[in-house]
């Protein structure tokens, strides 16, 4: 408890002796941020998702990894081109 309170005094002391000056002026109040509804998470996760399952089914059916387009595009790429390939 003593420890805390001393170094509770050194910072005191310490802010007073800094060479900040206090300014009066105009106060910059920021805007103020709605809470977002979470769809850049769920977002997010969908994309994490549809790359997952297009890996696994180029994995099982023509063992292979997604290429970086088809990652790139969360996986709807790999999905598009195998629909082509079945026309």
């Amino acid at each position: 408890m003593a420890a805390s309170k001393l170094v509770t005094l050194a910072l005191a002391a310490a802010m007073t002796f800094s060479p900040v000056a206090a300014r009066a002026g105009i106060v910059i109040v920021p805007p103020v941020v709605q809470p977002s509804s979470g769809t850049a998470a769920f977002g997010l996760a969908g994309c994490v998702g549809s790359i997952i399952l297009a890996a696994i089914d180029a994995s099982r059916r023509f063992n292979r990894e997604l290429t970086a387009e088809e990652a790139a595009t969360c996986g709807l790429l790999y999905w598009i081109n195998l629909a082509n390939m079945q026309r």
